[in-house]
């Protein structure tokens, strides 16, 4: 397997000079005085083609091997039949040379008995033609001297070829270490798992890897030469500053940031840039490995919220015991203002007798924190909800000079589940929106019902404050995130409990400066099935 790589290999490169030697003599047949026929180049060229599609073919390496040498032979005859000058005689060491650099003993042999038979030949042919350059003397010398180069070349062979031969192995051996090692990093390079990419100086890529492709959704053909934007805006600062450090020899170790996709959305990304050198030390490009983390942060993240959740059990398990206690009293005397139905103050103290009802049921929803909780459904009509939730904050909105407006056209729906827990949340989202409005803003409540695919009905808060960002939105249901300096950070995410409890879904969508709103959506059923069911 060695010797035919390396015999491969001669063939090649002897194959290349049996083109430009056939090259030479040709283009050097127009600055002499002799002429060469056509058809002797002719007939080298079509044997050098035939020869080089037979390597092409995988034929065995020594026939290729004696061909070159023979037909480097052939050539010489042919030329010293079509012009017989005595120079064309010396040419007949150009294939002795070629067979001595293969330092192989038969070929050499071979080759040495048919040159000098031909030399012979060719004198004794053309000898009355060249008869006034040379004699018989000087044939014999030249006859010798083709001998002598003959031995020379065999013992060549013989002598130097094991020497030779180990250094072509170790050269051999070498270029394929060398192949398997530039082999195996390209391996590597295409089947990482990480994202890798090259960068120049002038910060263009120069190549990734599939895998970023895939996790940034460019292709390499957009990226290689060009600057892709895989930065989000806000984070450009801070990116240039860390590609300037790492072009003045700084390297960064699994820093956590966020990149960009080619549609635009964010990921939590861990990135390794390292500068690279060339073999004089000079820096030549920059490499950027990136690992998709999102799945970890989110982890994370739940992790934390489980923690949230853990500690927040364990306060409301103190905070309701303490709460419920005062309530109790409070409820048992109003309870006995209930019973004067002639009191001009009736309807507040069943208003107030509601509202302790609520706070009641809030403190359980408190609960849900630290152990489970069990409803009882029943019917309710979402606009009842919403009536009495205006009717409770109707004085607040009129102090803060707040314009409300309603679109609430859903009497024909009913809802199963708990409504002083739906009250619950809607009286939350009214609050926060009125604190985020302040004074002379606007509040607008509606409800759409579909009557098709889905059967729900949705109910939306909308206003004009200053809005949110989507950092913001994003942690709105985090258990004590919030934005207020006297928030617990709790309502929000109780609430998106509720509603989902209920078989529904909460959205909100925020735009800082323009206003948010917040929509609500829950399955309903008309009263007959309710009854029926």
């Amino acid at each position: 397997m060695e010797n035919t790589f390396i015999l491969r290999k001669r063939n090649r490169l002897f194959l290349n000079i049996f083109a430009v030697a056939l090259f030479i003599h040709t283009f050097s047949s127009i600055f002499v005085h002799f002429e060469l026929s056509i058809h002797v180049p002719l007939i080298a060229i079509v044997y050098w083609i035939l020869l080089s599609m037979l390597q092409k073919m995988d034929v065995n390496e020594k026939w290729i091997q004696f061909l070159i040498l023979f037909g480097l032979n052939g050539y010489i005859v042919l030329i010293n039949i079509d012009t017989p000058y005595y120079i064309h005689v010396l040419l007949f060491i150009y294939p002795l040379f070629v067979a001595s650099l293969y330092h192989s003993v038969i070929p050499n042999i071979m080759l040495l008995a048919i040159t000098l038979m031909e030399i012979i030949y060719f004198f004794n042919r053309s000898f009355s033609t060249f008869k006034q350059t040379i004699d018989y003397a000087d044939l014999f010398e030249l006859l010798f001297l083709f001998f002598l180069l003959g031995l020379t070349a065999i013992f060549h062979s013989v002598f130097i070829r094991k020497a030779w031969k180990r250094m072509e192995e170790n050269q051999s051996s070498m270029e394929r270490a060398l192949e398997s090692k530039e082999g195996y990093l390209h391996l590597f390079f295409e089947n990482a798992k990480d994202g890798i990419a090259v960068f120049d100086l002038e910060a263009r890529i120069i190549e990734v890897n599939p895998a970023f492709e895939r996790m940034y959704g460019w292709t390499r053909e957009e990226c290689i030469g060009n600057h892709i934007p895989l930065i989000p805006p806000e984070n450009i600062e801070a990116s240039i500053e860390r590609v300037q450090r790492v072009f003045g020899g700084e390297t960064f170790h699994l820093l956590e940031t966020k990149d960009m996709r080619k549609d635009g959305t964010y990921f939590d990304a861990q990135l390794t840039l390292s500068p690279i050198y060339n073999r004089d030390n000079e820096l030549v490009a920059m490499s950027v490995i990136t690992r998709d983390i999102s799945y970890k942060k989110e982890a994370e993240r739940m992790l934390v919220q489980s923690e949230k959740l853990k500690l927040a059990g364990e306060i409301a398990a103190g905070v309701a015991h303490e709460i419920r206690n005062p309530m109790t009293v409070i409820s048992g005397f109003i309870q006995m203002m209930n019973q004067d139905t002639k009191s001009p103050y009736h309807s507040y103290t069943q208003l107030i007798q509601s509202e302790l009802e609520r706070i009641n049921l809030i403190i359980s929803e408190f609960l849900v924190l630290a152990k489970p909780h069990v409803t009882t459904s029943k019917e309710f009509m979402v606009e009842d909800i919403l009536n009495d939730v205006v009717m409770l904050f109707k004085p607040e909105l009129n102090l803060r000079a707040i314009e409300l407006k309603e679109r609430i056209n859903s009497s024909k729906t009913f809802v199963l589940g708990e409504p002083n827990q739906i009250k619950q949340v809607f009286i939350n989202i009214v609050k926060n929106a009125i604190e985020a409005l302040g004074e002379n803003g606007q509040l607008h409540i509606s409800t759409e019902v579909e009557v098709q695919n889905d059967r729900e009905i949705t109910i939306s808060f909308k206003d004009n404050g200053p809005g949110m960002s989507p950092d913001v939105v994003q942690q709105i249901f985090e258990p004590f995130f919030t934005t207020k300096q006297s928030g617990t950070g709790l309502g929000m995410m109780i609430s998106e409990k509720i509603i989902k409890e209920h078989g529904g879904s909460i959205r909100i969508s925020s735009k800082v400066g323009v206003g948010t709103e917040v929509s609500i959506s829950l399955p309903y059923r008309d009263r007959k099935k309710i009854s029926s069911s």
